[in-house]
């Protein structure tokens, strides 16, 4: 008897274990929204350790957060949406915003990447192309740059 009541009682135990998992996962996603990476637009203007670039992503998106990695020979910036589903809808239309990130020292010779387009979910996306690097070119008034794919 007490084998079938520790069998029974392992058994709730893991079946409480699931649905609490679950109803976590579902709340965050309902209310905590999820973050999505995006594709910016390519060519970004870099002027010294300042970027500007543009992305298309939606209005009714709850936080923006925009990551850097800095090393010697590149600099990655990816665009994170977080939308959140009771607000957002897949049909709702996307729009162009403007992001500014400041680096901890200019770009100089340095790569440009795109992040989202490491992921393999953007394979296709025209804003990827085939190298995700930015290549640099100097701007005509020759005090910045323009990364351009």
């Amino acid at each position: 008897m007490a084998a079938s009541t520790t069998k029974l009682g392992v058994g709730v135990a893991l079946l409480a274990a699931v649905l609490g998992i679950g109803v976590y996962a579902g709340v965050r996603y309902l209310f905590f929204g999820l973050d999505e990476a995006t594709p910016w637009d390519k060519p970004a203007t870099v002027q010294g350790s300042t970027i500007e670039l543009t992305y298309d992503g939606r209005e009714c998106r709850d936080r923006l957060q925009v990551e850097v990695e800095e090393d010697a020979t590149s600099v990655v910036v990816t665009v994170n949406e977080t939308v959140r589903s009771l607000v957002c809808g897949d049909d709702e239309p996307l729009e162009s915003f403007e992001v500014t990130v400041e680096l901890e020292s200019p770009l100089g010779e340095r790569s440009l990447v795109d992040g989202a387009c490491r992921l393999g979910q953007f394979g296709e996306d025209p804003r990827c192309g085939d190298d995700v690097t930015a290549v640099i070119a100097p701007s005509p008034a020759g005090d910045g740059a323009t990364a351009a794919q």
